[in-house]
């Protein structure tokens, strides 16, 4: 498939956090549906909006993959070691828009010192981390509301590049 790497990479603003949410809603009804119970799907949507994202902003680093203006997907983490999540919107698949902001995203996370990465993920995402060297911990669940919502967490071991030469 052709790839068209004609979108930006960049850090999350203030203006950004209503295209966030609606994202984040699209991609669980029409993506993380396939592998999760309706009942799951409308909790876990419906909870979505652009404050949480505005609230939760300084404890996060969060980019977002913007291509004709427009928020294509986005990637996020908070500053203890763990990728808090990664959404392509889903007219935007397999165009190496979430492997590239997952590696934005390693590169933050190793900067910080983190020698491992922990991410609780989706089932739906569990082969596209695998395909990224991350690896299966274990099943468990978050709770939402009144469902508790199956995920896997899993993680992988970081390491910087060795030190240029003088």
């Amino acid at each position: 498939m052709k790839r068209n790497f004609k979108y930006e990479i960049r850090l999350a603003r203030d203006n950004d956090f209503a295209a966030i949410a609606r994202l984040h809603r699209q991609t669980i009804r029409h993506i993380n549906s396939k592998d999760y119970p309706k009942k799951m799907i409308d909790v876990w949507s419906k909870r979505t909006r652009a404050h949480r994202f505005r609230r939760n902003a300084s404890k996060c680093k969060r980019w977002v993959a913007v291509k004709n203006d427009k928020v294509v997907g986005f990637c996020d983490h908070n500053f203890s070691c763990e990728l808090w999540g990664l959404y392509v919107h889903k007219d935007y698949l397999k165009q190496g828009i979430g492997s590239r902001l997952l590696k934005t995203a390693e590169k933050s996370i190793l900067k910080s010192g983190c020698k491992k990465i922990t991410i609780k993920a989706s089932i739906t995402a569990e082969d596209f981390y695998k395909k990224y060297g991350y690896k299966f911990v274990k099943k468990s669940f978050h709770q939402m509301g009144s469902i508790k919502l199956p995920i896997i967490i899993m993680n992988k071991k970081i390491f910087g590049f060795p030190p240029a030469r003088k």
